[in-house]
């Protein structure tokens, strides 16, 4: 069975993860995803790019259940705590939502790589960015930094691509083969919203249970355990999002969690709210 993460789905893709009340942050900074180029493919999933205008002394909280994916940024006036106001970033795997509160004036001009891809480019295991945001000086060659840093303004986004596309070329000859095989598990959990445990995973994968705990520290950078239920929860998220007729424990059961309490419990350890509330439209967060 297909999951909505599978970008072939209707809908526009929402970078770089699942947008929490998605209709409320696309009246005040809706999204532009760009495809890579076919070249860029294997690396890139997306280029995207956000922008906004506010009223002054207004804000907007911006909350999402991120995807397994390192992004590599250029943020003007984000706002996020410990960024400065006009950098170029990397942001590792988030362990718990992803919230910015965005204020004023600013854009995100944003690549976001394949789960794993951006380790596999580079010496630094993925485990090493969880939950951090680093410069991109830190990890990557100054040609690509420079690059990022030298677009004028979000007002091209094709042109954003077409710049970024030819700094990334080069990290092509850098990618570590035994990426492959973690990309691969990450795309089958994805895609497949009934593989719901790490058994079922190796069952149809082939590696042991260390061999997966290995692969996905060096190149996702969170367990195999943490991956499958960040993905059911963002299929469950999107189901609430769409409306589904299901109950709490028909879709718990369907995503499988041990029943609605589990789906609850997770739910609201990483959202905020509990399903319940989602699903009434109350907000994550004040």
């Amino acid at each position: 069975m297909t999951s909505w993460t599978d970008p072939t789905r209707d809908g526009p893709p929402r970078p770089p993860g699942v947008v929490l009340h998605p209709a409320r942050q696309d009246a005040v900074a809706p999204p532009v995803a760009l495809p890579p180029g076919p070249a860029l493919a294997v690396l890139v999933e997306r280029h995207w790019v956000l922008s906004w205008h506010l009223p002054e002394r207004t804000s907007f909280p911006s909350s999402l259940v991120p995807n397994l994916s390192h992004n590599l940024t250029r943020e003007v006036g984000s706002g996020r705590p410990g960024v400065p106001y006009d950098a170029v970033v990397v942001t590792g795997v988030p362990t718990r939502r992803f919230d910015v509160d965005v204020v004023g004036r600013g854009f995100v001009l944003g690549t976001k790589f394949h789960p794993g891809a951006l380790a596999a480019v580079t010496d630094v295991p993925a485990a090493a960015l969880t939950d951090r945001t680093v410069l991109a000086t830190d990890l990557l060659p100054p040609m690509v930094v420079a690059a990022y840093a030298g677009v004028r303004d979000d007002g091209d986004p094709a042109a954003f691509r077409h710049t970024a596309e030819a700094a990334l070329a080069p990290l092509l000859d850098r990618v570590d083969p035994a990426w492959a095989e973690a990309r691969d598990l990450v795309a089958r959990i994805a895609e497949d919203d009934g593989l719901t445990t790490v058994a079922a995973l190796g069952a149809v994968s082939g590696p042991t249970e260390r061999t997966l705990q290995r692969l996905f520290r060096r190149f996702v950078g969170v367990s195999p355990k943490q991956a499958i239920t960040r993905y059911r929860l963002q299929d469950a998220v999107h189901a609430l999002d769409r409306r589904t007729e299901e109950t709490l424990a028909d879709l718990a059961a369907r995503l499988g969690f041990f029943d609605q309490a589990h789906l609850a419990r997770e739910f609201t350890r990483f959202v905020g709210i509990a399903p319940s509330a989602y699903r009434a439209g109350h907000p994550v967060r004040d």
